[in-house]
């Protein structure tokens, strides 16, 4: 089994920007990116084993700026893609207290 949190992480850290697990603790450096662990399943199984495992990761991005969202969004888009992943779904949350929030959802299948 593949741990999915550390996939992500690994893969997001070619961001040039703060990334973090789960959920910011603090709101007080902007852009940030958050990551955690939506759901994970066998993929495919053979005698007795699996052999690939299916992860699925939400990806939020959190700003002060509306703009910066979407720019950040489509670093995040590049970075993920290009290491595999699969972006299936992508939408803007409204915002709160002055703080823009994009979340984006993303797959992979990886060989165990």
């Amino acid at each position: 089994m593949k741990d999915i949190n550390a996939e992500a992480e690994k893969t997001l850290s070619r961001l040039e920007r703060r990334v973090c697990y789960y959920y910011p603790e603090s709101f007080n450096d902007f852009p940030i990116v958050s990551f955690y662990n939506l759901a994970e399943r066998p993929e495919f199984s053979a005698d007795n084993r699996e052999d690939i495992q299916n992860g699925t990761v939400t990806v939020d991005i959190w700003s002060d700026r509306k703009r910066e969202c979407g720019d950040v969004s489509l670093e995040v888009n590049e970075v993920m893609t290009a290491d595999g992943w699969v972006r299936e779904f992508s939408r803007d949350i409204p915002p709160e207290g002055g703080v823009y929030h994009k979340t984006m959802r993303f797959s992979k299948s990886f060989l165990v």
